[in-house]
Order: C-alpha cells, then structure tokens, then sequence
C-alpha cells in the first residue's frame, strides 16, 4: 500500500501472525520433504538395477513427489508474499493516514494514494492503545489477543465530513462489533504482531497536544451503543478545587469547546478555575440537592470528586432533579462501595473509577483498567484524562471499573488516600 509520505513520519505496518508463520514452516518442510523423495526415486531409477514393477513405482511416486515440491515452492512464495508488511496507517504532521480497505492491498490499476482518508490532527482528541485479552474478543469473533489503536473525534460532527462515507464502514462495524463512529477511529491488530507501540511513542514526541492513553481491556472500546453525544456535552465538576477536580477542569477546557462548569463553594476559588477555561457556579453540598440542582441546570454529565461523606447521595438527586443524565465518580477509599450502591441504583448512566490512592506522580500514560486488574495507586493527571475521555462513552456505564497506574520505575511514589 501507499500513502502520502512527508519528513518524520511514521507507518504501522503489520507483521506475519503466529498462524501465518507456522503454515510457512509447514509448507517449506513439506517442500523439503517432496524434494528429498523425488531426488532419491530418481537417484534409485538412474543407478539401481530394478525390475520393471519398481521402476513404475519409483517413477510414480518421483513424480508426485516432485509435483508435491513444485506446489509447495509456489506455496511457500504465496504465503511469504502473504506475510509481507501491509501499512495500516501512517503518522505525520498532517494528520493520521488511514487505508479505508481496512488492510485489503490496493489493485495494482489503481492510482498510487487511492483509498486513502485523512484526519487532521485538529480532528483527534484522544488516542487511546490497549490490548483486548482472549476472552473479550471471542465475543468479536477471534480466537487471538487483539491490539487496539483508536483515535477519537474531538467533535463527533466530523463523522458526516466526506472522508467517513464509506459502505466498507458498516460492514467492519459489524465484523467488529463497533458502532460505525468507533469504527471510523479504530486500528486492529493481532497482539505482538503490530508495532503500535511505537506509534504511541511517536504521538507522544511529534503531538504532545493529543492525549494518549494506555490500558488493558478499555471497556469503551470494544462494547456498541449509540452515539450518546452529537454535540460537545456540558460537563459539570462537583469538587473542582480539589487536586483532582482541577486536572478534571483543565483537561475538559483543553478537549471539549463547551466550557466545563466547576462546582464549588468558596468564592475564593473562582478566578483560578476561571483561568483553566471554566464556568464557575456556586453550591454547597451541605444546602442540600436543590442548590446543586441549580449548578447542574443545563450540563449533559456531572463529574463527582468531592470527597464529603454524603456527597453520591446529594449529588444524584441533584442530577436527577437537574435532568443530568451522565454521572462519573471516584469513590472513597473506604465508603467507595457505599457510593457505588448509590450510583448503581439512580438511574443515572453512571461509572465509576476505582484506584486505591492516588499520587503527585508525573503522568505516563500508562494505565491498567479492567474487572480483572487489581486497584493500585495512580497519577492524578492520568486519572483525570481517563475520567474526561469516558464522559462521551457510554459503553463503559453500569460499573466500578478497578484501575492501576503503571509500575513506578524510580523512587517509591508517594500515595494520598484522599481523591480529591
């Protein structure tokens, strides 16, 4: 395949998959095989005194031998072209290059960049890698470990821009159980067998901008539901002030063009939220849901990392009196599984991220999220863009998901019990 190319970019290119490299070692040592049998017949024919019934034999099975050999270099050529790297996508200044075949090669009568669509990096708000283990993708279909690489619009009105329209988009939805919109921003590969880590590491150099996310099993990128979010939603923070609501606060400005609303009861707090890009609004947990139901009026979703012993409670009825639909929350330590029961049961569409402290670390990236991670201590920052990322996927409703930071690699990370 080929696409634009431009200084410092970079391709994911695939490479042979484990079932392909075993069907090439079978086929070279059936060749082999095929070939040692023909020589010996034919050595056997050309120097050995036989009869006339075994010289027929010897010359029957040389003869298919040497075809089982001829078919088998053809084979093993086949399978080797086969093998060759196909390039996915390519990375570069302009933006993400993606072949609309899905990985199908281009005809050779076709013009060189056909098929090609680009999306501008002024269009990507999230990169999200992760690894979707066996038991997640039998549920696709497969029957090996997948790699995931998404890149999520900053504005889902881009999806009925020209280089989305496409039939090809349908039917890979359906082959992967994605809405047409998680298509449109997703790249398959089988684990190991696709460099998308280094694509990682080059969005990280060349477009610092962009946020990027790692993780294990994501549950919004592999679950269908409709497109929740035509427009950029309004989002509400409860405890903005707070060490972890005011990263909420600034990643939600810098990702989506509705201001975010930060909820807070000091007056003292406002000019510096106001300077992040938000729309103070003044309420009190202690007054009561009608004063919080009066901050809410007009946001799509609430965030709560307020960490007051009742906070779920008002902050639900609040909601729900507010006409909130999206509730997102990180729950206590020690009265998290309180909380979750109170979110759990207010018809909100809620979710629930559930660390075992969180830390001043510098931000990696790098998360492990998933029912079968066990909770573990985890950068604030890193929280924060894993909170505002799911606030436009509803896939990930209806659960507590336990979440890890990445392994400290340095001096031990300094662990606060308090969220906030």
């Amino acid at each position: 395949m080929s696409a634009p190319t431009a200084p410092g970019a970079y391709e994911i290119r695939t490479s042979p998959t484990s079932g392909l490299r075993w069907l090439t070692g079978v086929a070279i040592a059936f060749t082999g095989f095929s070939a040692l049998i023909a020589v010996g017949c034919l050595l056997g024919l050309l120097t050995q005194d036989i009869s006339g019934s075994q010289a027929f034999s010897a010359a029957v099975i040389g003869g298919v031998a040497a075809y089982g050999a001829t078919a088998g270099v053809r084979g093993v050529r086949g399978l080797r072209a086969a093998a060759a790297p196909d390039v996915l996508a390519r990375l570069d200044a302009e933006g993400v290059h993606v072949h609309e075949g899905m990985g199908v090669p281009e005809q050779p009568d076709q013009p060189e960049g056909f098929g090609w669509t680009t999306v501008p990096w002024g269009w990507v708000s999230v990169v999200t890698h992760s690894t979707l283990d066996l038991r997640t993708v039998k549920t696709l279909g497969a029957d090996v470990p997948l790699e995931v690489l998404r890149f999520t619009l900053a504005d889902d009105r881009l999806l009925d821009a020209g280089p989305f329209d496409g039939a090809h988009l349908t039917q890979a939805a359906r082959l992967l159980a994605l809405t047409p919109s998680q298509v449109r921003t997703v790249l398959l590969g089988e684990a190991g067998a696709t460099d998308f880590a280094g694509a990682v590491e080059w969005l990280r150099v060349h477009q610092p901008d962009v946020a990027v996310l790692s993780g294990t099993t994501l549950p919004w990128s592999n679950r269908a539901t409709p497109d929740a979010w035509p427009d950029s939603p309004r989002v509400a923070v409860v405890g903005a002030h707070g060490r972890l609501g005011r990263l909420v606060v600034e990643v939600l400005a810098r990702r989506e063009k509705a201001a975010p609303v930060a909820v807070v009861r000091n007056e003292a707090h406002r000019a510096e939220l106001e300077r992040l890009g938000a729309e103070v609004r003044m309420a009190d947990l202690e007054q009561g849901p009608a004063a919080l139901a009066d901050a809410l009026r007009g946001c799509a979703g609430v965030i709560q990392v307020s960490t007051a012993p009742t906070a779920t409670a008002v902050v639900v009825e609040a909601a729900q009196r507010a006409e909130v639909s999206r509730l997102l929350l990180v729950p206590g330590v020690w009265n998290g599984d309180e909380e979750v029961a109170v979110a759990a049961s207010s018809g909100l569409a809620w979710t629930a991220f559930r660390p075992s402290g969180l830390t001043e670390a510098t931000p990696t990236g790098e998360i492990a999220l998933g029912h079968d991670v066990s909770p573990g201590p985890v950068p604030r920052a890193d929280l924060a863009e894993v909170i505002v990322a799911a606030v436009r996927d509803e896939a990930s409703s209806g659960a507590a998901w336990p979440i890890a930071g990445a392994p400290a690699t340095g001096p031990d990370l300094r662990k606060s019990p308090d969220p906030s």
